[in-house]
C-alpha cells in the first residue's frame, strides 16, 4: 500500500501523536484537516489625488495649501501681535492659558462636527454653508448662510482696519500730539482719510491676487505661512538672545522668575493701551477680544470649492491647524509672561514687535496674517454668496451664479464699507457670527447622529454625540459671555431669515435631517397610539375619487369636516395586467399629489389597483393608513344614475327615467359658475372650474370605466363588513364652500336629520337597551358639531336637528329627549320635530288622502305593495296584512303545521329585522334577506295558546328559521321597512365609563314598565304572523297603517316630501343611510332598486351626506 503525500501539503497539521499523553483528548478526536492557506490580497500603491488621472478635480489644491495653511494664517490673526499683550496682562499667564483652552475646546468640538459632516459625501462650493443647507434644509443654511457671510465680511474688514495699526507703528511719520518716532521708517502720514486710505489699497491689493485664482492665492499663501511662522519663531528665539533693557515705558526684564510670578494671576485695570471700557476690563469683554484670534477654523472649509478631495482634506487639514496654532499660541504666551513685566503689557498694544530683537520681521508676520486672512475671508464669503445664488434661496440673487467675479467683486464692495466702522466694535459682532455658525454646525451633527440615519456612515469616527452636543451648549455658553444682548438680536434676525426663506424660498429636494427625526417621532408615537378610547376620537376620513373635476367641492369639504385628523384622497385603476401597469399607477400618483398641492389640502394620496374596482376599494381601504392611524371614516360619491339610465337608454334599454324628473331644485346661490360638457362616447361630464387652469394633470392619466351598478353596492357591503363607518355624498357639486373671508348677516343652516332604523339588537352586557341604530344618530350629531368649529364654517353656518313622529302628542316628549341629549354632548343646535301627518305625500300613502295620488303613483306605480294597497282601498278586500299594529284575529283551526316561504312572509306584511350595530352589543348580519332573489323554505309550528297569552319571554323569541335549497327566482324587492319613526329612546349616562367603553346608551322604554302589555305602551309586542288572518283583522291593519309598516320607496318618497318642504333652503344636510344585506350586489334588480331608492329620497335636496356608523364616537366621560 502506497503512503499518502496528503500531510506534505503546505498548510495541513498532522494529527497529534497518539502516543503523547498531553495532546488534548478533543485534538485527538477532531483533528485539523485544513489545507488552505490564505494568503492576503495585494494591495496597490497608495496613489496621490494629485496624480490620479480618473479624478477631475487633480489639479485643485490639496490638503496643505488648500486648508491647513489657510486655517493657520487664518487662526493666527493680527490679533495675536495686537492684543495678546494687553491681554495677558490683565488675565494673566493662568487665565490666559484657561482662555486659550475654552476657546480651542470649542474649536475643537466644532472641527470634529464639521470633520464628520464633510466626510459623509461630496461637499462642494459653500463651505460652512453647503454643509448645514444639506443637513438642516434650506432655512437653516441659508439664514446661517447669510450671518456666516456677514462675519467673513466684517473679518476681513477687521483686518484690514488692524494692519493699518502696524503699518503706521513702523512706517508712520509722528504726529503733532506724539513725540514717538516710527519703529522702522517715517514714510506714511497719519489722519483718519490717510488710515481710510491705507486700509481701502490693501483690501485692492487683495482683490487683484484673489482675482487672479486659487492657484495664485495658495501661492500666495506658501509665501506668507513662511513669513508668518519665521515671525512667530523669532518671539521665543528673542527670549534667549535679547537682553534686559528700559526704553521709556517699555521695558523688558528677560527671563525672571519675579516677572513670571507677576504676570500669573490676573488683575484687571481700567485704561490699558488697547481697552475700550471707560471701566475695568471684564472677562466676558476679555472673551469678546480674544476669541476671534481662534475661530478661523472655517477657512479651509470656506475653500471647499477649491480642494481635489474636500471630504479627506477638510477634517485633516483643521484638525493638524488646530494642533499647529494652538502650540504657536502656547509658546508666544508663556514666553510674554516670562520676559515682559505687566507694566509694559499695560502700556503698549505693539509690545511683542517692541521687546523683539529683530522687530522687522514681526512687523513682516503682521502683514503676512493681515493679508491672507482678508484674501481668504473674501473668497469664503463670495464662495458662500455664490453658493446661496444657485441655491436660489432669495430671489434677485441669480446675477452672482452668473459670474463668480461679480460676487467677489460684491464682497470687496461690502468690506469696503466695514472700513468705517471701529475695529474694536466689530470684534464683538464676529465673534458671535462665528459662534453661531459653530452652534449650528453642532446641531447639524448632533441631529444626524441622534437620527440614526443608515446614510450617515462619515468615515471621520473620532466624535460621537456627545461631542456635538457639547460643542453646541458650549458656543451658547460663549455666546452669552460675549454679549447677551447683542447675542439675542443676532438670533432674532436669525428667525426673521428662517422666516423668510421658509414663505419666499421654493421647495428644495436636498432633504433634511428633519425629515429623520420626524421619521422616528411618528414611528414612535404611531406604536404608542391607540384609538380605543372614544374621548379622543376625530374624523380619519379616506374619500374615493375618480375625476377631480367632478368631486372638487367634495375634496375641499372632507378637508373641512377632519377636523386636523387623517385625510387620504384613494384611486383606484382597474387592471388584470399588474406589471403591465405600474407605470400607470405611479404617473397617477404623481398627479394627484399634484392635485393635492393644488388644492392646498392637507391629505396623502392612495393608490390602489385591482382586478375589478371593488377589489381595488378593498385594497386601498385595508392599506390606508398606519398604526393608529387608519381611515374610520369612508366617503364615496353618490351613484350617477341619470347618466346610467342615460346609457341604457342610449344602448336601446327601456329603462324609464320619469320618475326621477319630476321635482327638481334650482340653488340660485351658487358663488361660481360652472360650465359642463359632456363627452358624446361615454357620457362623462366634465365640469370646468373658473378658478383653475383648463388642464389638470390627472387629464393626462388613464380613463377608468364608469362604475357599475352591482358594484357600487358591493362596495358599500364591504365596506360594512369591514366595520367602516360610510357616508354617501349626493349633490356636492352645488355646495357653496365658506372661506376665512365668509361673511353674513344672518347664519347659514346646517340640518341634521338622523332618523331611527328598523331593527333589533342582540346585547348581553346592557339587556335594556333600546333597538335603535344610535352609533349613527350620534356620529350625524357628531359631524355637525365637528364641522361648525372649523373657522371658515363657525362663523357662518349653525345647525338645526329635526326629528320627525306620527302623533302630535309625541312632539313635545321628542323635544325633551333631544334637548337632554344634546345638552349631555355638549352640542349647540336647535331642535325641531315634526308630524308626519303634516306632509301630503305621508297622507296619501298611509292616510289613503288623494291629494298627492297622482304624484305618489307616478312614482310607485310598479311597486306591488302599492298595487295591492290601492286596489284593497278600492274595493275593501284587502290581499295581504298591511300592518301589525293591532291585536290579530285567529281562526279557530291554527294547530295544523304549515310551511311558509320567505316571499309569501313578505306579502303577508312579515318584517325581517336587520341588526343594529351598537356599541356594545354583537354586530349580526342576516344570512336572509327580503331583497334576495332566493326564495327560502321557513318552518315553524306554534300553538294558538301561545299567540294568545302573549309572555313577553315569548312574545321576544324568534322564530327558527330553516333554510332550504334556493328554488325559484323572486322579483318582490324593496318590500322590507327601513326607517322607523320611533321616538328617540330614553338615553342614560354609565358614570363608571372612561371613554374606552360607551358612556352613553339608549334605554329601552318597555324594560322600565312593569308589564309589556301595558295600555301606555305605544306600540304592543305582537307575534310575527297569524297564520290565518279574518277579512275584518286584515281591514283593521290597513287602517292602522303607519309609517313604520311602509316598504323602503314609500318610506324613502316620504322623507323626500318631507325634507323638501323643511330644508329646501338650507345648506348641508346629514341624515341616515341605509345599509343593503349582505348579498344584494349578486341580484341586479336588487342593486339597482336600493339604488334608486336612495336617489328617490335625496332628489331636489340640498348637498346631502348619508352616514352610517358601527363605531361610537361620544362619550361623557371627562
Amino acid at each position: 500500500m502506497a503512503t499518502s503525500r496528503f500531510y506534505d501539503i503546505p498548510g495541513t497539521h498532522r494529527l497529534s501523536d497518539p502516543s503523547n499523553e498531553n495532546s488534548s483528548l478533543i485534538s485527538s478526536s477532531r483533528p485539523n484537516k485544513s489545507y488552505y492557506n490564505y494568503q492576503a490580497t495585494p494591495k496597490g500603491q497608495k496613489k496621490s489625488s494629485k496624480y490620479d488621472p480618473e479624478n477631475p478635480h487633480k489639479h485643485k489644491l490639496g490638503t496643505y495649501d488648500g486648508v491647513f495653511i489657510p486655517t493657520s494664517l487664518n487662526v493666527l490673526s493680527i490679533l495675536m501681535f495686537l492684543r495678546f499683550g494687553f491681554i495677558l496682562g490683565q488675565l494673566g499667564l493662568l487665565c490666559t492659558l484657561g482662555l486659550l483652552l475654552l476657546s480651542y475646546f470649542i474649536n475643537l468640538l466644532t472641527t470634529l462636527s464639521i470633520s464628520a459632516i464633510s466626510t459623509n459625501g461630496t461637499v462642494r462650493g459653500g463651505g460652512a454653508y453647503y454643509m448645514i443647507s444639506r443637513c438642516l434644509g434650506p432655512e437653516f443654511g441659508g439664514s446661517i448662510g447669510v450671518v456666516f457671510f456677514l462675519g467673513q465680511v466684517l473679518n476681513s474688514g477687521m483686518n484690514a482696519l488692524g494692519l493699518v495699526e502696524p503699518l503706521l507703528y513702523n512706517l508712520g511719520k509722528p504726529s503733532a500730539d506724539s513725540i514717538s518716532s516710527a519703529a522702522l521708517f517715517a514714510l506714511l502720514p497719519r489722519g483718519y482719510w490717510y488710515e481710510l486710505t491705507y486700509a481701502s489699497v490693501i483690501l485692492c491689493t487683495c482683490l487683484i491676487i484673489a482675482l487672479v485664482g486659487s492657484q495664485t492665492v495658495s501661492r500666495a499663501g506658501n509665501i506668507l505661512f513662511f513669513v508668518l511662522v519665521s515671525s512667530i519663531v523669532s518671539i521665543p528665539l528673542s527670549v534667549l538672545f535679547q537682553k534686559p533693557f528700559e526704553n521709556g515705558k517699555i521695558i523688558y526684564s528677560g527671563i525672571s522668575w519675579e516677572t513670571f510670578q507677576n504676570n500669573l494671576f490676573p488683575h484687571f485695570t481700567k485704561g490699558a493701551a488697547g481697552s475700550i471700557l471707560k471701566k475695568k476690563e471684564t472677562f466676558n469683554n476679555l472673551f469678546g477680544v480674544f476669541f476671534p484670534a481662534t475661530a478661523g477654523i472655517f477657512a479651509g472649509a470656506g475653500m471647499s470649492s477649491e480642494l481635489r478631495k474636500p471630504s479627506k482634506s477638510i477634517p485633516k487639514g483643521t484638525l493638524w491647524g488646530l494642533l499647529f496654532t494652538f502650540s504657536c499660541y502656547t509658546v508666544v504666551v508663556i514666553s510674554m509672561s516670562c520676559t515682559i513685566p505687566r507694566k509694559t503689557l499695560y502700556n503698549d498694544v505693539q509690545v511683542i514687535q517692541s521687546v523683539s530683537a529683530v522687530q522687522w520681521i514681526i512687523f513682516l508676520g503682521e502683514m503676512a496674517t493681515s493679508l491672507f486672512s482678508i484674501i481668504v475671508g473674501m473668497l469664503g464669503a463670495a464662495y458662500v454668496l455664490e453658493a446661496i445664488s444657485k441655491d436660489c434661496i432669495f430671489p434677485g440673487l441669480s446675477v452672482f451664479n452668473r459670474n463668480p467675479i461679480y460676487t467677489l467683486i460684491f464682497t470687496w464692495l461690502l468690506t469696503q464699507i466695514c472700513l468705517f466702522s471701529d475695529v474694536n466694535k466689530i470684534a464683538t459682532f464676529i465673534t458671535l457670527t462665528f459662534l453661531m455658525t459653530f452652534i449650528v454646525m453642532n446641531m447639524a451633527c448632533f441631529l444626524l447622529e441622534i437620527s440614526a440615519a443608515p446614510n450617515f456612515r462619515p468615515s471621520f469616527n473620532y466624535f460621537n454625540r456627545y461631542t456635538a452636543f457639547v460643542g453646541a451648549i458650549s458656543s451658547i455658553l460663549a455666546m452669552i459671555i460675549v454679549d447677551g444682548v447683542t447675542a439675542s438680536a443676532l438670533m432674532l434676525g436669525m428667525v426673521i431669515l428662517f422666516l423668510l426663506i421658509h414663505y419666499v424660498s421654493p421647495p428644495k429636494p436636498w432633504g433634511d435631517v428633519s425629515q429623520s427625526l420626524i421619521y422616528h417621532q411618528v414611528r414612535k408615537y404611531l406604536l404608542r397610539l391607540r384609538q380605543d378610547n372614544i374621548k379622543y376620537w376625530r374624523p380619519q376620513i379616506l374619500l374615493f375619487v375618480d375625476n377631480p373635476r367632478t368631486s372638487w367641492n367634495l375634496i375641499r369639504f372632507c378637508n373641512h369636516l377632519k377636523k386636523g385628523g387623517l385625510y387620504i384622497l384613494g384611486h383606484v385603476t382597474v387592471t388584470d395586467k399588474f406589471q403591465d401597469q405600474i407605470n400607470e399607477m405611479k404617473i397617477q400618483q404623481r398627479a394627484w399629489v399634484k392635485i393635492r398641492d393644488m388644492l392646498g389640502i392637507k391629505a396623502f394620496v392612495q393608490i390602489g389597483m385591482g382586478p375589478t374596482l371593488p377589489w381595488g376599494v378593498r385594497n386601498v381601504f385595508i392599506g390606508a393608513g398606519l398604526g393608529g392611524m387608519k381611515p374610520n371614516i369612508t366617503v364615496l360619491g353618490f351613484f350617477d344614475l341619470k347618466s346610467y339610465h342615460r346609457r341604457q337608454a342610449s344602448d336601446g334599454g327601456t329603462t324609464d327615467t320619469t320618475n326621477h324628473n319630476n321635482f327638481t331644485t334650482n340653488n340660485a346661490n351658487n358663488a361660481e359658475i360652472l360650465h359642463a360638457t359632456r363627452n358624446t362616447q361615454t357620457n362623462d361630464i366634465n365640469i370646468e372650474i373658473p378658478s383653475l387652469p383648463p388642464l389638470l394633470p390627472t387629464d393626462e392619466c388613464k380613463n377608468e370605466e364608469k362604475i357599475k351598478v352591482q358594484q357600487w353596492v358591493e362596495i358599500i357591503e364591504d365596506l360594512s363588513i369591514l366595520q367602516s363607518n360610510i357616508a354617501i355624498a349626493h349633490g356636492f357639486g352645488d355646495l357653496i364652500l365658506p372661506t376665512k373671508d365668509s361673511h353674513c348677516s344672518k347664519k347659514r343652516i346646517i340640518d341634521l336629520y338622523p332618523i331611527q332604523m328598523c331593527g333589533v339588537i342582540n346585547t348581553s352586557e346592557h339587556p335594556s337597551m333600546a333597538s335603535s341604530n344610535f352609533d349613527t344618530y350620534t356620529l350625524i350629531l357628531q359631524l355637525g358639531a365637528i364641522l361648525v368649529t372649523v373657522p371658515e364654517w363657525k362663523d357662518t353656518h349653525t345647525l338645526r336637528v329635526i326629528l320627525f313622529v306620527e302623533k302630535e302628542l309625541d312632539r313635545g316628549p321628542e323635544i325633551d329627549r333631544m334637548t337632554k341629549l344634546l345638552g349631555v354632548l355638549r352640542i349647540e343646535a336647535e331642535v325641531l320635530v315634526v308630524s308626519l301627518d303634516q306632509f301630503r305625500v305621508y297622507n296619501t300613502i298611509v292616510k289613503g288622502d288623494t291629494i298627492t295620488f297622482d304624484y305618489v303613483n307616478s312614482v310607485l306605480g310598479d311597486n306591488a305593495w302599492w298595487m295591492d294597497l290601492t286596489e284593497a282601498r278600492a274595493t275593501s278586500r284587502p290581499k295581504r296584512r298591511f300592518s301589525l299594529q293591532n291585536d290579530l284575529q285567529f281562526s279557530k283551526d291554527v294547530s295544523k303545521k304549515e310551511k311558509y316561504k320567505v316571499s309569501k312572509l313578505q306579502r303577508l306584511g312579515v318584517v325581517m329585522s336587520m341588526t343594529s350595530s351598537m356599541p356594545a352589543g354583537n354586530i349580526l348580519t342576516p344570512s336572509i334577506s327580503d331583497e334576495s332573489d332566493v326564495e327560502t323554505d321557513i318552518s315553524f309550528e306554534r300553538d294558538r295558546s301561545d299567540f294568545l297569552k302573549g309572555s313577553p319571554d315569548e312574545a321576544n323569541t324568534k322564530s327558527t328559521l330553516t333554510e332550504d335549497k334556493p328554488k325559484s327566482k323572486v322579483k318582490t324587492v324593496g318590500n322590507k321597512p327601513v326607517f322607523s319613526s320611533d321616538t328617540l329612546p330614553k338615553t342614560k349616562v354609565l358614570e363608571e365609563g372612561n371613554g374606552d367603553k360607551p358612556t352613553l346608551v339608549p334605554i329601552s322604554e318597555d324594560s322600565m314598565n312593569s308589564t309589556v302589555n301595558d295600555s301606555k305602551s305605544r306600540r304592543p309586542i305582537l307575534p310575527d304572523l297569524s297564520p290565518c288572518c279574518s277579512r275584518e283583522s286584515l281591514l283593521t291593519a290597513m287602517a292602522n297603517l303607519s309609517f313604520n309598516d311602509l316598504p323602503s320607496r314609500p318610506q324613502h318618497l316620504i322623507l323626500n316630501d318631507m325634507m323638501t318642504q323643511l330644508s329646501g333652503g338650507s345648506d348641508l344636510i346629514f341624515s341616515t343611510l341605509p345599509i343593503p344585506a349582505l348579498g344584494t350586489h349578486t341580484d341586479p334588480e336588487a342593486s339597482l332598486q336600493y339604488i334608486e331608492d336612495l336617489d328617490l329620497w335625496l332628489e331636489g335636496l340640498p348637498p346631502t351626506m348619508l352616514i352610517n356608523s358601527q363605531t361610537m364616537t361620544v362619550t361623557t366621560a371627562l
